[in-house]
């Protein structure tokens, strides 16, 4: 608490309030030039509060008087009455300036009569009696103020730095000039802004400072307009330019913060690898099912192709039963010429047998003996297909060495 109060009651590092006291032909470029220190001026006081010209009308006094001695002592009346002529017309003139009054644009001007409160008048050209005195310029325009860099402590009794730039507009002109003056105002603002600060930093702990920025202020806002309301003074905007807690606080925060990162880092790499894997994994179950497919594939292929033959099988067995059919019926339709051309294949094996000496027969009973000389005989006087009778039986070449065979026993004759 006692360092609360020594930051709320220590006066301000310098002024950023000032009024300054010119002529009312140079208030409009007083309001836009700066000072040694920097600042514009809020309040123009004219240093001529009344605007006849005793210039002017010294002049035209001379003027009367020079015309009086002319005309009365010199009988010049020639030069008496251009004195005249000339006293009129400044006299016209210092009267006529008096009565024409320009109010800088952007400013609010205060008319007093007989150093009372007359009424308030906007900026533009007025024609004003020389009697009612223009006594104040106010600005219209919106004025920063900084509210200076302090300490102040958070929820958690962390001392922070803080700095905020306000804006504000003299809404009325009149509780402005004759409740405070600039310099005045100048501390108590200050001392306004920073029991704000204060009392926002009590609700806020130490790492919402960093994000004070993005913070909504208006509450805040609403609060110094209402303090500084008696003196004609409305806050339009308010913002924190600057706030950082102590340094060894902001090293604590970066290392958590560095440590946040790398543990999430750490959480990605991890992620990354799990993804991997699963995509690793995902990879050999489509490889296995692929492989699993083409198996299939095979398989079905072989299936159809076990199909084809068994089918061929079929037709081919279909063909033959249609072979063996037809040929059935031939047999029973033509048996004569069935037994003829058995009896041409064996009379062809039996001479073959016959022609061939060296051959060996095995016989089953004597039956077959008598059958076999017999046809012997008959194949001699018998001549095959293609050969000549009346010629020679051309000389056969030696029938190839008969399979040997075990001899049957033969029954007796």
């Amino acid at each position: 608490m006692e360092d609360e109060t020594v930051i709320s009651a220590s006066p301000p590092s310098y002024t950023q309030l000032t009024q300054e006291q010119v002529p009312l032909e140079e208030a409009a470029m007083a309001f836009t030039r700066r000072d040694a220190s920097g600042r514009i001026p809020i309040i123009i006081i004219p240093t001529r509060p009344f605007r006849i010209r005793n210039d002017v009308m010294a002049l035209a006094v001379v003027s009367f008087v020079v015309a009086f001695l002319s005309g009365f002592f010199f009988d010049n009346f020639a030069l008496a009455s251009v004195a005249v002529l000339l006293g009129v017309i400044l006299l016209i003139l210092g009267i006529y300036r008096s009565l024409i009054v320009r109010i800088p644009e952007g400013s609010t001007a205060i008319l007093t009569r007989g150093g009372r409160y007359l009424r308030t008048i906007g900026s533009g050209m007025t024609l004003l009696p020389p009697w009612i005195v223009v006594a104040y310029l106010i600005t219209n325009r919106e004025i920063p103020f900084d509210v200076p860099l302090v300490e102040l402590p958070t929820q958690d009794s962390v001392r922070a730095n803080v700095d905020m730039l306000i804006t504000f507009r003299i809404t009325d002109p009149y509780k402005f000039v004759y409740n405070i003056s600039a310099a005045d105002f100048d501390q108590v603002f200050q001392a306004v802004c920073q029991d704000g600060l204060r009392s926002m930093m009590r609700h806020i702990t130490v790492e919402q400072v960093v994000d004070l920025k993005k913070q909504d202020l208006n509450y805040m806002l609403e609060e110094l307009s209402t303090a500084v309301a008696p003196y004609g003074v409305t806050v339009t905007n308010l913002s924190v330019t600057y706030a950082q807690p102590p340094a060894e606080f902001m090293q604590s925060l970066e290392a958590r913060q560095l440590a946040m990162l790398q543990q999430e880092e750490q959480k990605q790499r991890q992620a990354l690898a799990k993804r991997r894997q699963t995509d690793s994994e995902e990879l050999a179950m489509q490889e296995v099912e692929a492989e699993v497919e083409r198996d299939k594939e095979s398989i079905e292929i072989q299936i159809q192709r076990a199909e084809a033959r068994l089918r061929l099988v079929e037709l081919e067995a279909a063909a033959e039963d249609l072979r063996l059919q037809k040929l059935q019926e031939r047999l029973q339709k033509y048996p004569e010429a069935a037994e003829y051309d058995v009896g041409l294949i064996k009379l062809e094996v039996a001479r073959s047998l016959a022609g061939n000496t060296r051959a060996m027969l095995q016989m089953g009973s004597a039956d077959d003996i008598v059958k076999a000389f017999v046809m012997r005989d008959i194949l001699k006087d018998v001549p095959f297909p293609g050969e000549d009778s009346g010629s020679e039986t051309p000389a056969e070449p030696p029938p190839p060495a008969p399979k040997k065979t075990t001899p049957r026993r033969s029954e007796p004759v």
